[in-house]
């Protein structure tokens, strides 16, 4: 028998093709969406025409990351609703191909769709934070702003916990910082300060009235120094930087993204939603290969059906996936749901469906 027959290599022509304008199509659309709703404001806060457009290419990998799943949806919905539409299913069933079979190409280029998410999802991070960067003119666009009662993890390790701070004129106060867990004495000692200035000429923070203190395991906080004034050269995050609200997860590689989620932890910020976007960057690849087993044997419950119902069946499972998932997502935000189920259970509920559906078909 050979590895890929004549009727392999058909269904092979005709979900790859779909896939690949799905894939590509799909995005843009969702990008040209977001510009429209992002050129009007982006321009009045002075960001030039040429970054804006910039900045949605390097939002395009994003949505494709996003939307892959629908794409590989689309592809095998739309292959299995054509060949039905055209009587070559009956013809592959009088044949005595069984369905499990027809679908075998399918299924394993949506196999192979799941690492292709993974890497996507990595070049989806750095373009992502480019973007951001051509964006940033939005906050220096800003006279004065403030913030307050946060934690923000630094790229360098260093974790600020702050009461408040006004990007204008550049001043923290009530600061709780903590090192890297690669600097020496990381994780026994800290540092306070009533307040902090930034100085535009060395590009560091100034601390002012503070304490370094060592923690101890069995007796509370001891300071080990008083200071009046305290330079760190460590501590480089512009008021810009801190006011941008920490990365996003979409700016992260999985790596990146987990050693954030660790210093937030050891700063004592609770994650939140972060904890189930981090799970997502796993869960969302092997949605791939969930939504093509539960849109198979959808797409052939009516042969003789025209491509309505085709579309109808790909629109409609991805809105039902993606919908479900920024609920599950908030309850997991929110600490009602631990954030590995929140995360995979749209998978689980497709794939319990996609079983039960594939009983019902009969080879």
């Amino acid at each position: 028998m050979k590895l890929l027959g004549t009727l392999d290599r058909y269904v092979l022509r005709s979900w790859l093709g779909t896939f690949i304008l799905s894939a590509i199509g799909i995005p843009v659309v969702a990008v040209l969406i977001h510009l429209s709703e992002q050129f009007g404001p982006l321009t009045r806060k002075g960001v030039p025409v040429p970054d804006i457009l910039l900045g949605e290419l390097f939002f395009l990998p994003y949505q494709m990351t996003l939307l892959l799943p629908a794409a590989v949806l689309f592809a095998t919905v739309f292959t299995l609703n054509a060949m039905g539409r055209y009587s070559e299913l009956t013809a592959v069933k009088a044949g005595g191909v069984s369905f499990w079979r027809l679908i075998l190409p399918m299924v394993l280029l949506a196999v192979i769709a799941v690492p292709l998410n993974f890497g996507l999802q990595e070049v989806a991070a750095t373009s992502s934070a480019r973007q951001k960067s051509l964006h940033r003119a939005r906050a220096s666009a800003m006279s004065s702003f403030g913030r307050y009662n946060f934690a923000f993890a630094a790229p360098t390790g260093w974790t600020y916990a702050i009461n408040e701070l006004q990007r204008e004129p550049g001043l923290m106060r009530n600061i709780l910082l903590t090192p890297p867990p690669g600097a020496e004495h990381a994780g026994k000692w800290t540092i306070y300060a009533d307040s902090a200035t930034w100085s535009e000429k060395t590009q560091q923070w100034r601390l002012h009235s503070g304490s370094m203190y060592q923690i101890r395991d069995s007796t509370a906080d001891v300071p080990t120094m008083r200071f009046a004034a305290l330079r760190v050269p460590a501590l480089r995050e512009s008021p810009t930087m801190l006011l941008d609200e920490g990365l996003k997860s979409e700016e992260m590689r999985i790596g990146e993204f987990r050693a954030y989620l660790d210093r937030l932890e050891r700063s004592g910020t609770k994650p939140g939603m972060l904890a189930v976007d981090y799970r997502l960057k796993f869960a969302l690849p092997v949605a791939c290969l969930v939504v093509a087993l539960f849109g198979a044997p959808l797409a052939v419950t009516n042969p003789r059906a025209g491509a309505a119902l085709g579309l109808a069946i790909a629109l409609g499972t991805t809105l039902v996936y993606l919908t479900g998932t920024q609920i599950m997502k908030a309850v997991g935000g929110k600490g009602y749901l631990d954030p590995t189920v929140a995360a995979w259970s749209m998978n689980a509920v497709f794939f319990v469906l996609a079983l039960v559906l594939l009983r019902r078909v009969r080879s």
